[in-house]
């Protein structure tokens, strides 16, 4: 019998058989068990967590390849990320000149976290680098947390995307005459609060 000629059904039964149909779930299939930001690289067979608040959108990547043990590895990298999200806070609104507004005062747009091993003795060095759009300095200017500390390296590098300059002693100016005001403490007021070294995973956990 062809679709022409089928007998059509009243209304209420045809409701009725809709009613019955039972939809697929695939929500189930997909649910989430990682944190934020982290992810099962299977093919790679490693975890990578990603963050746009961190190291300009870099990875950071927990191996459990060559036979290391997997869920050893995924305690790791999901105490990482839990760690770091809520350090690093939401994912901020886009803008042309990074992640937020140039009105911005977090210390987390244009500003990163750098870390350099010492060839001559092998050891980790931090600093807090600012780079901005048309930044003169390819790789931004960065101010050593070893001459600084860690909070006053920060406040540098927020002065020098502020001023939009990479010239030192103009910068160290600035900052002598913030030293212990507000102005200074507002620069770090919404920074992750983590030391330097915990933005790497390998140095802490």
């Amino acid at each position: 019998m062809s679709p022409r000629h089928l007998p059509r059904l009243p209304n209420k039964m045809i409701f009725a058989s809709c009613s019955q149909i039972q939809p697929t779930n695939t929500m189930n299939k997909g649910k989430r068990e990682l944190p934020d930001h982290l992810a099962d690289n299977v093919s790679s067979k490693c975890f990578v967590f990603r963050h746009p608040n961190l190291f300009r959108r870099k990875s950071v990547v927990f191996s459990y390849a060559r036979g290391v043990d997997k869920e050893a590895v995924k305690t790791k990298a999901v105490s990482f990320a839990v760690k770091m999200n809520e350090a690093l806070g939401p994912v901020p609104t886009t803008s042309p000149e990074g992640r937020m507004t140039s009105r911005n005062r977090s210390g987390r747009v244009c500003i990163h976290p750098r870390r350099t091993i010492a060839k001559r003795n092998g050891l980790p060095y931090y600093a807090w680098t600012a780079r901005w759009k048309g930044c003169p300095l390819k790789g931004g200017i960065s101010w050593p947390c070893i001459t600084h500390t860690d909070d006053d390296a920060h406040v540098l590098a927020a002065l020098s995307l502020d001023l939009r300059t990479t010239n030192r002693p103009k910068i160290l100016e600035e900052y002598a005459k913030i030293i212990g005001t507000a102005a200074y403490k507002g620069r770090l007021i919404t920074r992750p609060k983590l030391r330097i070294e915990e933005y790497w995973p390998e140095s802490t956990i």
